[in-house]
This record gives structure tokens, C-alpha cells and sequence, in this order.
């Protein structure tokens, strides 16, 4: 997913310049794709294991950067952290569109393999025009050795759900199917799978919380015949709500999605003028729970707490707009306590938003 510094202004950034992502390693993308109408069995096998290998190291770099760019230190002024925001999403973008490019230069191959059953191997494929295309975005040229045909995006939109109207605008859910090659689990040798996902997308003013489901005509890859999961969508912004994984043939039947606006937060009775400053930042990737990054866990989570005075641990910590996972928001809570403030009013009350977010 390319990012745009408006789709995630919502974040706390505070990271000294130029010091973002320096702790997280960027993979190497040199990935050989083979020419399809020259290419054997075992070189696009190998091809594929390459591109999972990569999609999955790709996405430790985005969450680690992720990590890094959502520490938060309350105090910095607005020029520093729009450089520090833009900074965040040059490396986003550059990363997730070479693996963009890569996986439409191998899909384009693959179509060409199976068109023409390939041939003797030994011969790399031309991804310069994927990667530009990945880049620009604009739309991939044909593939030469596929007749002529463009090869297919490995993004499709299976149905539109139903727009609804809310004060401030509009929301609405679609049902995406990604067919980029992936396994359904760690073991190389499991069936091919496709992901499904409902996308919120929240054209309104208000933050929204969010169900949604997806039933299949038989069951996912963890055998259940029906996910779901909720959400919560801030305004303006596009967000998964629930993703599954099922085998190749295995078709979804019936989708979902109903979403609320969230009741504004009440005023905080705290004295005019009054602040608070970040003395120790914290990393908020070090509370995020590992089953959360499991069952895909994610959202914003409010939490309201006392700043006692002069450089010590808030206290009174609470969860006042949860981010509808009781872990998150029991990590959200542990993350405050952690972090080191300073006041020079006493027993004042403030609130600071925490976003845990994994890469779509």
C-alpha cells in the first residue's frame, strides 16, 4: 500500500531527523525473475519461493519503520515533524512499490510460462517497465510473449457493499481478493492461497467502529467457515477490518460491514495553558502483543492520565476511545505508564493517542 503524509497524519511523530530507520534493515530486492516463454519449472518455483521470502521480509522492514516513526515525544513543532512524516513515507513508498513492481513483473511471467509451457531456462526477464509502472503508478505495458495481453493485477475487487450516509459525509465496504503467491501457512509445501479482505473506506468527519465478516461456500484456511472482526476507522481514512486466507477455488459467499460514528470524547478539566513534555519516548512496537500481530490486531487507543509534575511515570492511566482489542488497549495503557513527563502544573489531566497498525 502506497502512503500519502495525509493518510497517516493522524500519528504522534516525534523521532530526531535523519535518525528514523536507523535500526531497521531495508531487503535486498534483487530478485531474479525468469523469462516465462524461456523459463523451466523449477525457475519459476524457485521464483515464487523468492517473491514470498521477500513479501514477507518487506513487511518486517515496513513495521519496523512503522515502529520507529510512531514514537511518540509530545513538544516538537509542526515543521519538525511534517520533515519527520515525509520522511517516513519516501521509505514506505520506495520499498513497498519495488516489491509492487517485482510481483507484476513475475505475474506477467507467469502468465507467459503458462501460455507458452515456458522452455530450456537460463534467461532473466526485463522488469524495468514493472518497476517504473510500480513506481509512477500508472498502468503496466503489455506483456510481449502473453500475445499482446496486459498481464493481470494481482489486486482484484470481487464485490461493492453498500454506502451509507452519516453526518459529515459518507462510508462504505468492498471486498478485495489479492492474489499475489502465497502459502496458507509456514510450511513451503501447504496449497497455494488467496487473501481476502473488507476495506472500510470512511469518507466522513467521524471515526467510526466498525464489524465485518466474510463467509465462504466452504472454510478458510483456519477452517472456519466464517471471519470476523472489528475495527476501528478514523475519519477520512481507507482501513482493512477483517482479512482471510483461503485456498485457490475456495470462493467467499456473502460479505459485511456495519459501522457506527463513536460518541466525541467529553472535554478534559484541565487548566488553561497547561502541558506536558515527553522526557523519555517510547517505542510502541516494544508493548505491541504478539498475539495481536498474529490475529491482526490494530487501531488507535486514547488514553487519559495524570502528569504529577516535574520528570516521572503518569499515573492514573486509563483507556477513554479503546481501539475494540481489550490487548491493544491494555498495551496502550502499559506504553503511557512507561514513558517519562514533565509538567510545570501539578495533578493536571491530558490524553495522548497510540496507533498500533501492522503493514495491509
Amino acid at each position: 500500500m502506497r502512503l500519502s503524509a495525509y493518510a497517516i497524519a493522524f500519528l504522534a511523530l516525534a523521532l530526531p531527523l535523519g535518525a528514523a530507520h536507523a535500526a531497521c534493515t531495508r531487503p535486498d530486492t534483487k530478485l531474479v525473475i525468469p523469462d516465462g516463454a524461456a523459463a523451466t519449472e523449477e525457475e519459476m518455483k524457485t521464483a515464487t519461493q523468492g517473491l514470498l521470502q521477500l513479501d514477507k521480509d518487506v513487511g518486517e522492514y515496513l513495521r519496523c519503520i512503522k515502529g520507529d516513526a510512531s514514537q511518540a515525544q509530545v513538544g516538537k513543532d509542526e515543521q519538525t515533524r511534517q520533515k519527520i512524516l515525509e520522511e517516513y513515507v519516501a521509505s514506505h513508498n520506495s520499498a513497498a512499490d519495488e516489491l509492487a513492481g517485482l510481483a507484476a513483473c513475475f505475474n506477467a511471467q507467469l502468465e507467459t510460462y503458462r501460455s507458452t509451457k515456458g522452455g530450456a531456462g537460463g534467461k532473466t526477464a526485463d522488469c524495468s517497465t514493472h518497476m517504473a509502472a510500480a513506481k509512477n503508478r500508472t498502468p503496466a505495458p503489455p506483456a510481449p510473449a502473453a500475445g499482446g495481453t496486459p498481464a493481470p493485477s494481482p489486486i482484484v475487487k470481487e464485490a461493492d457493499g453498500h454506502s451509507f450516509e452519516v453526518q459529515g459525509g459518507r462510508w462504505s465496504y468492498t471486498l478485495i481478493r489479492d492474489e499475489t503467491p502465497r502459502y496458507c501457512g509456514a510450511d513451503k509445501t501447504d496449497k497455494p492461497c488467496l487473501k481476502r479482505t473488507v476495506f472500510v473506506t470512511n469518507g466522513s468527519e467521524q471515526e467510526l467502529e466498525c464489524k465485518a465478516y466474510i463467509q465462504y461456500e466452504g472454510t478458510d484456511a483456519q477452517g472456519r467457515q466464517k471471519t470476523e472482526a472489528q475495527a476501528v476507522v478514523l475519519k477520512q481514512t481507507l482501513r482493512a477490518v477483517v482479512s482471510s486466507m483461503a485456498e485457490q477455488g475456495v470462493n467467499a459467499s456473502t460479505f459485511e460491514a456495519d459501522c457506527k460514528p463513536r460518541p466525541p470524547l467529553p472535554p478534559l478539566n484541565t487548566k488553561e495553558g497547561c502541558k506536558y513534555e515527553v522526557v523519555k519516548t517510547i517505542n510502541i512496537s516494544d508493548f505491541y502483543p504478539q498475539e495481536s500481530r498474529q490475529l491482526d490486531e490494530q487501531g488507535p487507543v486514547v488514553v487519559e492520565f495524570t502528569v504529577p509534575g516535574k520528570a516521572g511515570n503518569p499515573t492514573e492511566a486509563k483507556v477513554v476511545a479503546s481501539s475494540l482489542s481489550p490487548r491493544l488497549d491494555e498495551a496502550a495503557v502499559k506504553a503511557v505508564s512507561a514513558m517519562v513527563m514533565s509538567s510545570a502544573c501539578r495533578n493536571q489531566r491530558y490524553r495522548l493517542r497510540l496507533n498500533f497498525q501492522l503493514e495491509e
